[in-house]
Order: C-alpha cells, then sequence, then structure tokens
C-alpha cells in the first residue's frame, strides 16, 4: 500500500508539474530547435528511394509557423507543411506522410528554414546526405 500511495503522489507531482511543448515559452521552444538544428531533416536510401526525414520538425509543430525548403538550391522555394499544434502540447506525431521520397541520389543537398511562432526566422540550414 505504501509504494502505491507513493507511485499516485508521484503520478500527480509529475502531471501537474510537467510542461507540455503548447505551455512551453516561444523563446525555449526557439532555443531548443536552434540547439538540435542537425537533427531537423535527415537522409535515408531504403528501398530504391532516397528519403529526406521530417520527423524531428513534426514533433515541434507548436513553436514552428512554418518551414521553407529547397533541394540543391537556396532558393528555399518549397514549403513543408506540418501537423497542425495540438491544444494539449503533446508531440505525438500522428502523420501519415513525414518524408519526402525521391529518386535515389536526387537530393546533393537541403536547406532548410524555420519561421517561429512570434515571426522570427532561422538560420538556414545546409546539409548533405
Amino acid at each position: 500500500m505504501k509504494h502505491f500511495k507513493i507511485l499516485i503522489t508521484f503520478l500527480l507531482f509529475f502531471t501537474l508539474f510537467t510542461p507540455t511543448l503548447h505551455a512551453m515559452p516561444d523563446e525555449q521552444m526557439k532555443k531548443i530547435l536552434g540547439m538540435t538544428q542537425n537533427s531537423w531533416v535527415s537522409f535515408r536510401d531504403f528501398n530504391g528511394k532516397q528519403l529526406i526525414y521530417f520527423t524531428h520538425l513534426e514533433a515541434y509543430t507548436c513553436g514552428i509557423k512554418e518551414v521553407h525548403y529547397s533541394i540543391n538550391s537556396d532558393t528555399l522555394d518549397k514549403v513543408w507543411t506540418l501537423a497542425p499544434c495540438k491544444s494539449d502540447g503533446i508531440s505525438t506525431i500522428k502523420k501519415d506522410l513525414i518524408m519526402l521520397r525521391l529518386e535515389l541520389g536526387t537530393a546533393k543537398s537541403i536547406d532548410v528554414q524555420l519561421t517561429f511562432i512570434d515571426g522570427t526566422k532561422s538560420e538556414i540550414l545546409h546539409k548533405k546526405p
């Protein structure tokens, strides 16, 4: 019974005092995304295709207004549409398509720039496979 009370107390404390991503201040969200910039997109060759994953950004939709990217150029002429931010702030990825599928060897590089919720823009990430 004592362990059960400790568990209930822990769960109650965790639920009440753990902030969700939605509740995270904009500046903190920008700081985290800045520190994890190299993870914004990732490359993988699989099953005869070149895949570019946007999984990391999909986990931080509450802090991002827009994602602009370009393949093999710095024009940032494409937009990656993120799943909507959930009101509870939980960062569960439920979007069906979290990647680009290209012919093998198509992308020599990708450039990505974020527009944050407050309207400011990130530095441009230039990444190669």
